[in-house]
């Protein structure tokens, strides 16, 4: 009888490391890092993998004269190459005027093959000075020509804006866009050359970071209150359409100190086998799916919530990222982080989930932390695409191990952790 405490105390220690265990799920990644570009500092939206395979990134650097990079991820024979430093592409480096710091937003493939995206800004000088020469100079419409290996530039679209949002329509060929800081509605037409700006539709505090298009080439964005608003480039034409996606009133918003609306999708996704979007709110990674073939306008579905377990019923649940892509599977795959995740201006450290969405069961399952194969976390994640084999792509940061006596290379610093960015990888049929 002397040794029953002794049993139970041993009981209880297996049965508490066992429920750890059980908690700390774990999700094993591959990983690529970018070699020469340590201190590139972020990345948002711009991730794309073209029909052959190749997959193309933008890495921002906010403090760089030469901005940010363009970089192409060649899986077969395992080789990243830097296409080049966005200023420089652009003509406009030993200027003196504000670089093209970022991509900010996803590529897209046209038919001729060429991958065509629009930049962005990211180190303004001084909003003062936003619509002078002597700050940015304003985003350019350009595509990459893998067969040339050659950037074309089809020069500036809105002046002394940035492009903070973008999409690609192969259907009509044309570079769409919302411009930062005004919310304009833009678009850049490939075949004419001409260079559109429909009007104002978000504030500056609000713009919709991601443009969904469908098959028919109309073009979907948010504004308000969740409400949607569709482009008809038959018409030429902005629709106000009567839905609205489901959101949370405002509450703790990006990094704690800005003034993000918390009121749109953060991101959607178009299935082309359903001819449906699926999508994320900012707020609180409210899942929806959006038909806008239902009806007469189209008709929205709430399907749950996609964040890191335990974190759901958190009014401060993390502000909601753009990882939402769709696996060849039929499964809906996401990257929350757990805390507030914005590069160096993220509210604290915490490792990136994975979030898994089944379409044909309804069921979400948190896989777990992604870690990287030496157990280094991954703590953010902004961009991803897939391909038919069932490998998803990331991009952001990972964590950096400081060695005694070894000069480390990284971009930043979340908290008191350094971090670079890398090519996170993902194949989930081999799970």
């Amino acid at each position: 009888m002397r040794y029953l405490p002794k049993l139970r105390l041993g009981l209880i220690v297996v049965l508490l490391a066992a429920s750890s265990a059980q908690a700390q799920k774990i999700v094993t990644v591959d990983f690529r890092l970018f070699p020469g570009l340590a201190e590139m500092d972020g990345n948002w939206a711009a991730l794309g993998v073209a029909h052959d395979g190749q997959v193309y990134a933008g890495l921002a650097c906010h403090g760089c004269p030469d901005g940010g990079h363009m970089v192409k991820y060649d899986p077969t024979a395992d080789r990243v190459t830097d296409i080049g430093a966005l200023t420089l592409l652009c003509g406009e480096s030993a200027l003196g005027i504000g670089p093209q710091s970022k991509i900010h937003a996803k590529f897209g493939e046209g038919k001729d093959g060429r991958i065509y995206f629009g930049t962005h800004a990211g180190l303004w000088f001084n909003y003062a000075r936003v619509d002078t020469k002597e700050g940015y100079p304003g985003a350019h419409w350009m595509a990459y020509d893998p067969k040339t290996g050659k950037v074309d530039d089809f020069g500036i679209g809105p002046r002394y804006e940035g492009l903070n949002t973008g999409a690609y329509d192969p259907l009509f060929n044309r570079i769409y866009g919302l411009t930062h800081p005004r919310g304009h509605f833009v678009y850049y037409d490939v075949n004419s050359g001409k260079s559109v700006d429909k009007g104002r539709i978000n504030n500056m505090e609000s713009v919709c970071r991601t443009l969904g298009v469908d098959d028919k080439g109309n073009i979907y964005g948010n504004f308000g209150d969740g409400q949607i608003y569709k482009y008809d480039p038959r018409t030429d034409e902005i629709v106000e359409l009567p839905l609205h996606i489901p959101i949370r009133p405002k509450g703790i918003s990006l990094g704690r100190d800005y003034f993000k609306s918390e009121t749109h999708w953060r991101t959607v996704v178009w299935d082309s086998q359903e001819r449906k979007f699926y999508g994320v709110d900012e707020s609180a990674s409210l899942l929806f799916s959006f038909d806008p073939n239902a009806g007469s306008y189209g008709e929205v579905k709430p399907l749950g919530q996609l964040c890191a377990e335990g974190t759901g019923n958190s009014r401060d649940i993390p502000y909601a990222t753009l990882t939402l892509v769709l696996g060849s599977d039929r499964k809906l795959y996401y990257a929350p982080p757990a805390k507030e995740f914005d590069y160096a201006g993220s509210k604290g450290v915490g490792a990136t989930h994975l979030v898994v969405y089944d379409l044909k069961t309804g069921k979400t399952e948190d896989r777990g932390e992604m870690h990287l194969p030496d157990g280094r976390r991954v703590i953010g994640l902004n961009s991803a695409d897939s391909t038919p084999d069932g490998t998803i792509y990331f991009v952001g940061a990972i964590e950096v191990r400081e060695t005694p006596g070894q000069k480390s290379e990284y971009a930043g610093k979340i908290g008191s952790v350094p971090y670079r960015l890398a090519l996170v990888i993902y194949h989930s049929q081999k799970r």
